[in-house]
Formats: structure tokens, C-alpha cells, sequence
């Protein structure tokens, strides 16, 4: 059973300890957290040299032309794009291992794992939810060009890369920022909503994009999943929905090619605001389903 200091007990029904403060062992210190950050960076160093090493040398092996750490064929270029963010998860779960001195699990949900059945459950409401969406976008008439349709074996190849390493990468982004970041912070401030907008600011700037409409609908995805985690004591909703974010859009955009990971560009507002709204509606749905479901929120 985890142990915390008394001063981070809190009078909630059915008591125990929330998600956020699951940093919080009898073994905290201050420093440990300020230690975290650090050591982080020194081993998402490390994972991500990894990766792109073995992902080098693959590629030099398949005879794919590379210079200045790019692939010629865009299809390896596509898959390195996911692999080096996927390899920063071994990077968040070591260094809450050996910095903080507590389980990687506890960054997993209260229960110091991932819940897999709940993992498959919100999976199966962001399809639905994503679903609807696309279905959305093609009665509005989205361009969709028969020409660029890569063949069957070229889009199964990619489908394939994405459905390979694009839950990797999603996951990663989760444990970053709604679990190494949010408990760190909280660690110290006892409530994460600070943390929650420090990491959603964080989160936006990790991507490239410069629409403001996109912008705000990435600083919404961060704040409701950020929200969603503290409210169903573990990642796995927000991992669900990022997920299914990726990877559904992926599998739709290599009907027309090898996506590019170019993320720059104006968008409309209707490219936007559907998905806004599916990452509201999903969060409130998915937090009324756990409460029904007995979804634990403490340890």
C-alpha cells in the first residue's frame, strides 16, 4: 500500500490518496522533484539517440539514403517522426523510478498500474466519438482525391507504421505531461491545476502548429485530459483520446500519400471546432462513466 506523509491526507469520500499526489511517498523530498527534471532530460536524451540510432541503422541496412539525420523514402521519415517521441516513455517511467523513489506504476493510476479494461472501454467511446466526427466532415463535403490513393500495399505498409508506433508516441505525451509533470508540480503545490496549465502551455509548445484555432484546441485537449486524469485517478482516458486522435487521423490521411509531419499551416474553423467539441463532450461523458462504473480515484 502506497505511504504518504499525513500532511498530504485529504478529507475525501471514501478518503485515500488522489492521483496527483501519488508523488507524494514517505519518501518525498522537496529536491527529489527538482531532481526529476533533469535526470529526465539526461535519459530522453539517451532513448531518443537510441532510437534513431537503431532506426539508422535499419534503414542503412534496407539501403534508404539518409543525410543530415533524414530519410530519403518518406515513409521511414513518417515512422522516425513518431518513434522519437514514442522513445521518451522509457525515459518519464525511469526517471520516476529513480528520482522520486516510488513505482513507475504510480504514474499509471492509483491502482499503480494501467487498467487495461478501462484503457479498452474509453478506446471504444473516442472511436465512436471520432467516428462521428469524420462522418461530420464528409457530409461537409472534405476533399478527398482518388489520384493521390498510394495502392493497397503502400497504405497498408503505413497503416501499419501508425497503428505500430503512434499509440507509443500518444502514450508517451501522457505520461509526460499529465503524469511526470502534473504529479511533480503537484508534489509541491498539493493541488494540480497549476501543474495542469503549466504542462498545457508545455504541451502546445511541443507542437509546431501557429493557427490560433488550433492552438486553443490543443490547450482544451491538454486541460480536459489533465482534468479527466484527476478525476479517474490514472492516464487512461487521456491516453484513450489521444490515441485515437493520432492514429485515426493518420489512418484517414495516408489515403492520400505518406503524411507530412509538417505541422504549420492555416486550418478553418470547421476543421477545428468538431474536435473541440468531441474532446469536451468526451470528457464529461467519460468522468459520468467512471463514477457509474466505481472507477477508483484514489490509492
Amino acid at each position: 500500500m502506497l505511504q504518504t506523509d499525513h500532511d498530504t491526507r485529504t478529507s475525501r469520500p471514501g478518503g485515500g490518496i488522489p492521483y496527483h499526489l501519488l508523488q507524494r511517498t514517505s519518501r518525498h523530498r522537496w529536491w527529489r522533484t527538482l531532481l526529476g527534471f533533469p535526470l529526465l532530460g539526461l535519459l530522453a536524451l539517451v532513448s531518443v539517440a537510441l532510437a534513431a540510432g537503431a532506426l539508422a541503422g535499419l534503414a542503412a541496412l534496407a539501403g534508404v539514403e539518409q543525410q543530415d539525420f533524414t530519410f530519403a523514402d518518406p515513409m521511414w521519415e513518417y515512422a522516425a517522426g513518431f518513434l522519437v517521441v514514442a522513445a521518451l516513455l522509457p525515459a518519464v517511467l525511469l526517471a520516476a523510478k529513480w528520482a522520486h523513489r516510488r513505482p513507475a506504476g504510480t504514474l499509471s493510476s492509483v491502482e499503480g498500474r494501467l487498467r487495461w479494461g478501462w484503457l479498452a472501454r474509453c478506446t471504444g467511446w473516442a472511436l465512436a466519438g471520432f467516428a462521428v466526427v469524420t462522418a461530420f466532415g464528409l457530409t461537409r463535403g472534405e476533399p478527398w482525391l482518388a489520384a493521390q490513393w498510394p495502392g493497397i500495399a503502400r497504405y497498408a505498409l503505413a497503416a501499419l507504421i501508425t497503428l505500430a508506433v503512434v499509440p507509443m508516441q500518444a502514450a508517451a505525451e501522457e505520461y509526460l505531461c499529465r503524469g511526470f509533470l502534473l504529479q511533480s508540480f503537484a508534489s509541491w503545490w498539493r493541488t494540480p491545476w497549476p501543474g495542469a496549465v503549466l504542462t498545457a502551455v508545455l504541451f502546445v509548445a511541443l507542437h509546431e502548429y501557429d493557427d490560433p484555432l488550433v492552438l486553443a484546441d490543443l490547450f482544451v485537449f491538454a486541460l480536459a485530459t489533465s482534468w479527466l486524469t484527476v478525476r479517474t485517478g490514472g492516464l487512461e482516458a487521456a491516453i484513450a483520446l489521444h490515441v485515437v486522435n493520432n492514429a485515426f487521423g493518420m489512418l484517414i490521411a495516408c489515403t492520400q500519400g505518406v503524411p507530412s509531419m509538417e505541422q504549420s499551416g492555416d486550418f478553418a474553423a470547421w476543421d477545428v471546432l468538431p474536435t473541440t467539441a468531441l474532446t469536451v463532450v468526451y470528457a464529461w461523458w467519460i468522468d459520468r462513466l467512471a463514477r457509474r462504473r466505481g472507477i477508483a480515484r484514489t490509492a
